[in-house]
């Protein structure tokens, strides 16, 4: 393991301005306590955390801004973040900033971290940035990092974990977590671990996850020593031969080795029982599940963990033996309500899941996207699909649906909902005043050929020169979603649309949706003020009313988006934060580049 400070800050980016910013005195912060997370609702003029709080609500309490006045919205200030494409043809911004008594935090995607401040209302100052730098042959992404005490920790696309100190923009502690060797590994392909989800702090805990499921690794869930960077325990989501739960690998040729599970979204936490609640990814290879056999736990489940000891208190999965990339690394949400304490999350599969959230127990659930057709439904009583034999290693489910070896593109039908529906990875809210929950993702259908995956050999590993490969298709996407297609319900066409969702948790009932031609690849915030927030790859900011969904403004950014806005307060003012920054120029008139933009009346 390799640990070491690296002792400097880069107080800007500017450097003719480096000099006055080492000069600028900084004011000691309060320290982001586990009761200040835990009680993160009490001030709702930060944003401690990546989904606002522990319970994943994404839920502003403020309402300076509301359905009476938000088309009077406009900029405030804007900040450029020009180190997003030093090296790289671009960087993409998952996620959204932080903010704490005025001060600002975000991640540019290639480890350079800001401390920024934003308390004037008129414009940013950078207080320092702190360059943790990856190698430009790693991709640049982030999708969200943690507070914890007086530091800044995160997980990178690298592999390492570190901690920065918030007030000096130090490096406390930098530790290479994956990517190497582990006495629980498997041996195979561990050089493409990778971090590509949200780091969650609590406790004297980091906990982080590996996210590449889909390069042919195990995913796995580890805690760290918040202190030291330390491994406190690490818990893989597809067991080994004599784990419990390695049974469900019934395949001859150790497919646990490569079978995926990767966990690349964001947990959620509940301080009074100390569980963790992550959501897993699919199998691997993912589209042809002859050559995994059986149910492949935990892949596509719902994990449960115990943050001090890293024990399994429970878990669910949704779609055993999964074959359409209906993965569930989507945000489970913690919310109490008449049916108890409960977990409710939107499911790629097209359906809303109720779960009892001391026990795993299934109660009920809801249809949210246009056509699910690969199930005739949900078993009332279990949750499992209600085709679902636990006989059989492979299952159908609907055999004209589920797609096999040997079977031509032209012969296959068409799947709802779409592999890239509904909602993926894009952060839900819920408003706990009134029981609805928001989310935007993509609807429609999709088809595709599955080619044989074959194995190296029987010691395990993928052979990526012959057949299917690590997915099991030609990796086609775009033939397979029907780019040219034109979206609708009477025919079998098939193409993926934007889609906005409202819907009563207690009592699985969709309300409304909004649909855009164009995706969303973000997620909403929903504020006290009537609103729900969003951005696109297009560049669009949006605010929506939270009872219809219709589109109150919106403001063109010029800058693809995949950041969620979130929403701050200084001084009494209210003000709406977003980042911009995502890859190649997603519409027309779009330019490259990353910029943080902050709105206000």
């Amino acid at each position: 393991m390799r640990r070491h400070s690296f002792g400097r800050v880069t107080t800007t980016l500017f450097g003719a301005l480096m000099a006055s910013a080492l000069a600028i005195p900084v004011l000691a912060e309060e320290a982001v306590t586990d009761e200040r997370l835990a009680n993160a609702d009490a001030e709702p003029e930060n944003w401690l955390t990546t989904l606002q709080n522990y319970e994943g609500h994404r839920y502003s309490r403020l309402d300076q801004i509301n359905t009476g006045n938000v088309a009077d919205m406009r900029v405030a200030f804007t900040l450029p973040i020009p180190t997003a494409f030093e090296g790289r043809v671009g960087s993409t911004i998952d996620t959204n900033a932080l903010v704490d008594g005025g001060m600002m935090y975000f991640e540019d995607g290639t480890g350079h971290f800001y401390k920024v401040d934003v308390s004037s209302g008129t414009g940013a100052r950078i207080v320092w940035v702190a360059d943790a730098t990856m190698s430009t042959d790693v991709g640049g992404q982030t999708r969200g990092f943690a507070l914890l005490d007086d530091m800044v920790v995160k997980c990178m696309r690298d592999g390492r974990t570190v901690a920065i100190d918030r007030e000096t923009g130090e490096f406390i502690w930098d530790v290479q977590r994956m990517g190497i060797d582990h006495p629980g590994g498997a041996g195979i392909n561990i050089e493409v671990e990778a971090c590509t989800g949200g780091t969650v702090a609590f406790g004297g805990h980091v906990v982080l996850a590996n996210g590449l499921g889909d390069g042919g690794t195990r995913g796995y869930l580890e805690a760290l020593d918040a202190d030291t960077g330390d491994e406190l325990w690490r818990w893989y989501t597809v067991p080994g031969p004599g784990d419990f739960g390695g049974e469900t690998w019934a395949d001859d040729h150790n497919a646990w080795k490569t079978g995926g599970g990767g966990l690349w979204t964001q947990g959620t936490y509940d301080p009074d029982t100390r569980l963790t609640y992550w959501g897993t990814g699919n199998p691997v290879p993912m589209f042809d599940p002859e050559f995994r056999p059986g149910d492949n736990l935990f892949t596509d489940s719902i994990l449960a963990h115990n943050v001090d000891t890293g024990d399994l208190e429970w878990y669910f999965q949704y779609v055993p033996n999964e074959s359409w990339d209906y993965d569930t690394n989507g945000v489970h949400m913690l919310i109490d309500n008449d049916a108890g304490e409960t977990i409710f999350h939107f499911n790629r599969n097209g359906f809303a899941y109720s779960l009892d959230r001391t026990n795993g127990e299934f109660l009920s659930h809801g249809q949210y996207v246009s056509i699910v057709n690969w199930t005739a439904g949900i078993d009332e009583k279990t949750g499992l699909p209600i085709e679902y034999d636990p006989s059989l290693e492979l299952q159908e489910y609907i055999a004209e649906y589920r797609w096999h070896r040997g079977e031509t593109f032209a012969d296959n039908a068409t799947v709802c909902p779409t592999l890239v529906g509904g909602v993926r990875w894009q952060y839900p809210a819920y408003n706990p005043d009134t029981g609805i929950a928001y989310a935007v993702g993509n609807d429609g259908c999709f088809v595709l050929e599955v080619i044989e995956t074959l194995p190296v050999d029987a010691d395990g590993g993928i052979n990526l020169e012959e057949g299917g490969g690590m997915f099991g298709f030609d990796g086609d996407f775009g033939g397979a979603l029907g780019v040219e297609g034109v979206a609708g319900e009477e025919d079998d066409s098939y193409r993926y649309y934007g889609k906005m969702f409202s819907y009563d948790v207690l009592s699985d009932t969709l309300i409304a949706t909004y649909q855009r031609d164009n995706t969303y690849q973000s997620g909403v915030t929903v504020t006290s003020g009537g609103l729900v927030l969003t951005s696109t790859p297009d560049g669009l900011v949006m605010a929506h009313d939270a009872q219809s969904l219709e589109l109150l403004w919106q403001f063109d950014m010029g800058i693809p988006s995949r950041g969620t806005p979130i929403s701050y307060s200084v001084d009494g003012q209210q003000y709406i934060a977003v980042l911009a920054s995502a890859g190649p120029p997603g519409g027309t008139n779009m330019v490259r580049g990353a910029m943080l933009y902050v709105f206000s009346l």
